[in-house]
């Protein structure tokens, strides 16, 4: 077994951890998911917010809104500021 270790700061290491806490793993399965899993960012995403009945419902009004009435967020750091993570 090897052990890897990363320098980071305390917002990176809470923003990692929030996102983990989302998807219901611990920090090490989630950064693993995101680096070795094949699945596409976007499927990975979908599936978890369709997990919810409430966040599946607001996603499928959504996808019903127009698109001139959708937010568009050039990067993540906007849409985690958005989302308050």
């Amino acid at each position: 077994m090897s052990r890897l270790s990363i320098e980071i700061d305390q917002e990176q290491h809470r923003q990692i951890k929030t996102l983990a806490t989302f998807e219901g793993l611990s920090i090490k399965d989630y950064i693993l998911m995101k680096t070795l899993s094949p699945k596409s960012a976007s499927q990975e995403t979908t599936q978890a917010l369709l997990k919810s009945p409430k966040n599946a419902k607001r996603l499928r009004a959504a996808i019903k809104t127009p698109s001139s009435k959708h937010y568009l967020f050039k990067t993540l750091k906007e849409l985690e500021d958005a989302l308050g993570i």
